[in-house]
């Protein structure tokens, strides 16, 4: 998993996200906002619904509005 965010700090960040990819990295295979769909249980899974965390800014604390939710295909971009 890519940061070290709480529980609570996931499960805040995801409910704010509605369950959507919020990635904008225009490098990606999208325009905009990603938006791909994602299931809550499936973190970490690289299957269809699978997402990860990501942190906004490395110099700022592990709180919700610094923890994007990304999909897979995202968050392997990334790598």
């Amino acid at each position: 998993m890519s940061e070290v965010f709480s529980a609570d700090v996931v499960k805040a960040a995801f409910i704010r996200s509605d369950g959507e990819c919020e990635c904008t990295k225009s490098n990606h295979k999208h325009s905009g906002r990603c938006n791909n769909l994602m299931i809550y249980s499936m973190r970490g899974m690289d299957l269809p619904g699978g997402w990860e965390t990501d942190r906004v800014n490395s110099d700022s604390p592990p709180v919700a509005v610094n923890c994007r939710i990304i999909c897979m295909d995202c968050f392997k971009a990334d790598k």
